[in-house]
């Protein structure tokens, strides 16, 4: 029997999945289509329930089994995850581009040095530099990098770099203006390398 036939003498419409519960026991039934049929209309015996229940536990099973199969993809790309994190050989990656962290931590610690607010941050850059106060963003973090056996970067997370003044020639504040990024460095201004 198909699907076709089955609409016909019925008028119930079965998903493809349904149907082939309805054509399991179609092959199990003593009898016509047509008796079939009008048995699966009338629910002669319990028998669309019986398919019905089939049917609802096969697509449990294969839900199930999709889960299953789905649990087990992820282990294995979590597996491979770890297998190519240990293969990259990701370290700490040291920036000698920009202001080293380092010398930050001494500026930081040093006796008389204290942690500007962002408007007092774009008063100074105004006053030295010129820099348009609302042009100004003021940053307190830079990126912290991490650099593999094949010299490719990614971030790892970020560091703090709050605005500091101890002095005029010792003082960082790091921030963009336009479409650059800056570090002001101990009174000397640097474009900021991503």
């Amino acid at each position: 029997m198909t699907i076709t036939e089955f609409e016909k003498l019925t008028g119930f419409f079965p998903t493809s999945d349904l149907f082939k519960s309805i054509e399991a026991s179609y092959y199990d039934y003593e009898g016509s289509k047509a008796e079939f049929c009008r048995a699966y209309k009338e629910n002669a015996n319990g028998l669309a329930e019986k398919i019905q229940r089939a049917a609802n536990l096969e697509a449990a099973d294969a839900s199930i089994a999709a889960d299953r199969e789905a649990a087990k993809k992820d282990a294995e790309i979590e597996d491979l995850k770890k297998k190519l994190e240990t293969e990259q050989e990701w370290r700490p990656y040291v920036d000698t581009h920009n202001y080293v962290q380092s010398r930050y931590d001494e500026l930081k610690a040093a006796t008389g040095t204290r942690i500007l607010t962002d408007e007092e941050a774009k008063d100074l850059l105004y006053n030295w530099y010129g820099f348009a106060r609302e042009k100004v963003i003021i940053y307190h973090t830079i990126p912290s990098l991490e650099v593999n056996r094949h010299r490719e970067l990614r971030k790892a997370g970020d560091t703090e770099r709050l605005p500091l003044y101890n002095a005029t020639d010792w003082n960082y504040i790091r921030f963009d203006c336009g479409c650059m990024t800056y570090e002001l460095v101990n009174d000397e201004l640097r474009l900021f390398l991503h």
